[in-house]
């Protein structure tokens, strides 16, 4: 079998030629392939392979058409194209005109796509966002993503953004991601088989038991090949040897589980994700609004919905059909998802480019709003949606459902979870509605006798009329369930314990009293343990039953009964015969004695039965008659006498009751006054709300006024920004930019997400000297200031003017880049040729230089000495040139520096492109012509 080859995708741009040239240089890993994506100018010719090719010993090419890379190579994308890897080739395509250059986000996400876990993104220094959506593509693909750490980036803005994504797994400085890359490649395939191991079962449990306890998530109804890879690729990142070894740092560690939970999630989706499905769903919900009554407004539940991308493709399904049948129909659906990162960006609702590409044109500009390389999804739209985190596998269901969503979430739980969500969805869908699933998941071979197929191709399933029950006690939530069972077996286990000591106890005195049948109660009469035959006692009623001995005991015990239990509980002794009790059997005479359990937390009684056999031999005996008489007189007066005590007790306890029931009346009428009392406060207190509430009203609709006012004037001001033909930008006092004319975006490369950002923290392809000193100058001491720019296509003047609010206060600075039409000097020509001739006439190698050090020109001299050609040099700048030496070295050194020869010549070591080291003497000459501030630099 063919070994499969990891793919580096390396995204960068203002200040990533110094990453890159940092990765490269420690670099010594050649078993993989690399792509680089970096952002550049398609207008100019680039030298970045050479650039690049000084500090690497592996081979470097320059992508300019379709091509299968080569393992061990790196490749770079050119200007002007975008790319995505197909069929395990690069295949090249046009860049869009507007946005980075080429997109670090297409390629990243076609990576994700073709190569899955074998895909690795690393983003390096650059401004703006791109590169954060292909860094969640990879990783939800099971890929690893690696971002240069904020510091030790030029430029932090793309790092920070996909570090903000929270699906970067490693944030190091560019040199030490080239060290740790090998390290990571080398063992996945090790720690692939340590996490296959039999054992992986045990450890899980484990595992899944530290993500339960901290997120109250619980993923064991996840496919296990699932659950491995995303295991394997935590332990590669924090290179931890064995299962056990991690499981201990799941433990230490509430930050890895948290990241480990992140993993396990899949919050990845398109528009119009498989365009066959969404069509055959279109004819679905034409028909589910055509027969729809206004009055009953449609409900949709659409699980699993990541980005939210799902949730607004079905509602532009129903606005469309509302709009085809001109019927004006209410809809509602509910998103849901556990992930509250993808949450976040579906409530946003703004897009890239990129992730609306599959799109029509014409419900592109109906249902969206386009602002600079961002789309916003309208309002119209956006109120159709409503997003909630919630679980499917543990939280309670919508209910009264017309259709459910779930589309490739149902591939990563195992066939007895999906069942489970299955008969969920069952219970939440109305009769005959609709269930949408992905390509891969089918509820007919699932669950059959819930679903029928509808539209088999496009896993649509209709909701079949069945009798099957509902079983609602896997939907309380895995916490609760793991709380109840807690509970039920604590309990067990207490209530063990307490049978012990109790039967210990109640054996004491059954045996000092010698009782064959006895039963433990609570103070209120319920039963707690029983020794003994007491059915000829108690009856024990059908249905639901009740342990408590007033309901279960015969009728001619009931009075006994209770009346002993009252008197044990103030005396904590009673007995007695029972009155009425009868045996047909024999003539037994049944005596009940209640004694309270001492010492004990609750009030605990053992009340026992004890029977005395009447023999054949003392029912016979010879007795005088007259003695007769006389015990059945004594007899019949201590049952009276019993009776009456009874009696007597139970006129005490009415008493009591009746005193209590007393004192619980007057509370119940002082309560009565006290609420009352309340209810007045509360009907003042509703005045006095409506009162407020009306001008709560009334502001409300001045604000809504005001709110159109405020809208229209912004609208009028972003029209008026688009039609403007000039390069113009607005920064506030603290120099972060506001506003920008499109003529200015395109020049300066601006996109949305550039807004709010210190403006001196911009790659312009202009050089502006002291731009940040400059703007202070004009907000502080409110006055206009100019700059003159100049580059080799460039004659421009920076005019910064203060910008006042209602003509008081500075809040800010405008910039305005006029072209400079008159020239009051040489012109372009006679400059050029002034210059010419003195490097044709010169014995000495001449470059002539410009104020930010690009090369203006050269003669044959010069070409020899560098061992560049004419058109190479005037592509590069000295700190190019002279690769030891920086440009504040330049400056310093060959400007400013006054060490001189006695023939007036100073010298300089410098390295050749080949890097061979030279030792020169030179001078510089400023230019004579004031309109061009060239420095000529003379060499021997």
């Amino acid at each position: 079998m063919k070994k499969k080859n990891f793919w580096i995708g390396i995204g960068a741009s203002a200040g990533g030629l110094d990453a890159i040239k940092e990765f490269l240089k420690n670099l010594e890993f050649d078993d993989a392939i690399y792509i680089i994506a970096q952002h550049l100018d398609p207008s100019h010719p680039t030298i970045l392979k050479d650039l690049l090719a000084r500090v690497t010993s592996l081979p470097i090419h320059m992508v300019e058409k379709d091509l299968t890379p080569e393992k061990g190579s790196i490749y770079i994308i050119a200007p002007g194209h975008n790319a995505t890897i197909k069929n395990e080739e690069i295949k090249l395509s046009p860049a869009a005109l507007i946005g980075p250059k080429p997109s670090i986000n297409e390629l990243f996400s076609s990576m994700a796509d073709e190569l899955k876990d074998y895909s690795i993104g690393i983003i390096l220094s650059g401004t703006g966002s791109d590169g954060s959506v292909g860094i969640t593509a990879i990783k939800a693909a099971g890929g690893i993503t690696i971002a240069q750490d904020e510091v030790s980036a030029k430029y932090s803005g793309m790092p920070k953004s996909a570090i903000e994504t929270g699906f970067v797994d490693l944030i190091l400085p560019a040199n030490e991601i080239a060290i740790e890359l090998p390290k990571l490649i080398n063992t996945t395939e090790e720690y692939q088989y340590k996490v296959t191991e039999p054992k992986i079962r045990t450890n899980l449990e484990k595992i899944f038991q530290s993500i339960f306890d901290q997120t109250s998530y619980d993923f064991s109804g996840y496919k296990l090949k699932t659950i491995q890879r995303r295991i394997q690729r935590r332990m590669v990142v924090n290179k931890v040897i064995t299962l056990e070894d991690y499981i201990n740092l799941l433990n230490n560690s509430s930050s890895e589980v948290e990241a480990l939970f992140k993993d396990l999630l899949i919050s990845v989706t398109d528009f119009f994700r498989d365009k066959e499905s969404f069509s055959d769903l279109k004819v679905v919900i034409d028909n589910m609004v055509k027969k729809r009554d206004l009055k009953d407004p449609i409900r949709v539940w659409v699980t699993g919905c990541a980005n939210g991308a799902e949730a607004y493709s079905i509602a532009i399904l129903f606005e469309e059909a509302k709009r085809k049948l001109d019927k004006p129909i209410s809809f509602q659906i509910f998103a849901t998802d556990i992930d509250d990162y993808a949450l976040n960006l579906a409530r946003k609702a703004v897009y890239s480019a990129s992730q609306v590409k599959e799109i029509n044109q014409s419900l592109l500009v109906r249902y969206f709003q386009e602002n600079d390389n961002s789309y916003i999804v309208n309002k119209s739209l956006r109120d159709h949606v409503v997003f909630a985190k919630q679980n499917v596998i543990m939280d309670p269901p919508f209910s009264n459902i017309d259709l459910i969503s779930c589309r490739n979430v149902l591939i990563y739980f195992n066939n007895e979870t999906q069942k489970k969500i299955f008969q969920t969805f069952h219970y939440s869908l109305r009769p005959n509605s609709y269930l949408f699933l992905g390509k891969s998941e089918s509820a007919v071979n699932t669950a059959p006798e819930l679903y029928d197929a509808s539209i088999n191709k496009s896993q649509l399933f209709k909701r079949k009329k069945t009798d099957i029950s509902f079983n609602l006690d896997y939907v309380k939530g895995a916490k609760k369930l793991v709380k109840n069972q807690k509970d039920i077996s604590t309990k067990t286990k207490m209530k063990l314990d307490e049978e012990v000591s109790l039967e210990d106890k109640m054996n004491k005195i059954l045996n000092d009293r010698i009782l064959p049948a006895s039963i433990v109660i609570n103070s209120l009469g319920e039963m707690l343990h029983i020794k003994g035959n007491i059915n000829e006692y108690f009856e024990f009623p059908q249905g639901r039953v009740e342990a408590n001995i007033f309901n279960m005991a015969k009728d001619d015990l009931k009075i006994d009964i209770r009346s002993l239990f009252q008197q044990a509980k103030k005396e904590k002794h009673a007995a007695s015969q029972a009155l009425f009790f009868n045996s047909k059997e024999k003539k037994r005479i049944l005596y009940i004695i209640i004694e309270e359990i001492t010492p004990s937390e609750d009030d605990l009684f053992v009340i026992a039965f004890l029977e005395i056999e009447l023999s054949n031999e003392i029912a016979s005996m010879n007795v005088n008659h007259k003695d007769i008489d006389e015990l059945s007189k004594n007899k019949l007066k201590q049952e009276i006498e019993i009776f009456r005590e009874k009696l007597q007790s139970s006129i005490q306890d009415l008493e009591t009751s009746n005193e209590e029931l007393q004192s619980t009346n007057e509370e119940l009428q002082s309560a009565n006054e006290e609420l009352q009392s309340a209810n007045e406060e509360l009907q003042t207190a509703n005045e006095e709300l409506q009162s407020t509430n009306e001008e709560l009203s009334t502001v409300n609709e001045e604000l809504e006024v005001k709110s159109f006012e405020l809208g229209k004037v912004n609208n009028d001001l972003s029209a008026m920004l688009s039609s403007i033909d000039e390069d113009i930008l607005f920064v506030d006092n603290r120099l972060r930019l506001q506003r920008y004319t499109n003529k200015a975006g395109k020049l300066f490369e601006l996109i949305h997400d550039d807004i709010g950002q210190v403006i001196t923290s911009f790659s312009f392809t202009i050089d502006i000297p002291n731009l940040r000193t400059e703007l202070l100058n004009v907000i502080e001491l409110e006055k206009e200031s100019i700059i003159n720019l100049r580059g080799r296509k460039l004659n421009h003047d920076l005019r910064i003017v203060p910008y006042k609010f209602d003509n008081k206060e500075v809040v800010g600075a405008i910039l305005f880049f006029e072209k400079v039409k008159d020239r009051t000097y040489l012109s372009d020509q006679l400059h050029e040729k002034f210059i010419g001739l003195l490097g044709s006439y010169s014995k000495y190698p001449i470059i002539c230089v410009n104020t930010t050090f690009d090369i203006i020109h050269t003669n044959f001299l010069a070409e020899k000495l560098f061992n560049y050609s004419a058109r190479e040099l005037k592509e590069l700048t000295l700190d190019n040139l002279f690769l030891n030496i920086t440009k504040n070295e330049i400056e310093n050194t060959i400007f400013k520096n006054n060490t001189i020869d006695s023939d007036g010549w100073s010298s300089i070591t410098i390295l050749d492109k080949y890097k061979n080291r030279n030792v020169v003497k030179y001078k510089h000459e400023k230019c004579p012509d004031p309109l061009y501030p060239d420095r000529i630099i003379f060499f021997k």
